[in-house]
């Protein structure tokens, strides 16, 4: 008989890789964007590719932190209320260890 109940151990661990990964995206996102930042200072890049270079960079660090954000939320819900994350409803690439059929592995 399996255990409905997804382990708790094993859905922390899920969670932090998850927030350690957008952590780093984020940090990505910050990086570029300075480099985009300096170049367009040091005036190598023209004015109006550092313009669209510089938005998308803006926008790719607001995207990473909205998800970091939002990782973290689960994260904290998880550990700290012990609130067990609904999966069921968000993208395959989120859900925790399923198999293809939608069941826990």
């Amino acid at each position: 008989m399996t255990n409905a109940q997804p382990d708790r151990k094993l859905l922390e661990e899920l969670w932090r890789d998850r927030l350690n990964e957008a952590r780093l995206r984020v940090e990505l996102a910050r990086n570029f964007l300075r480099e985009i930042q300096q170049d367009f200072k040091n005036g190598t890049m023209p004015q109006p590719d550092g313009d669209f270079a510089f938005q998308r960079a803006g926008r790719a660090e607001n995207s990473a932190l909205a998800e970091y954000s939002r990782v973290l939320r689960v994260f904290h819900d998880l550990t700290v209320k012990g609130k067990i994350p609904d999966e069921t409803d968000w993208p395959p690439r989120y859900r925790a260890a399923r198999g293809s059929d939608g069941d826990a592995a």
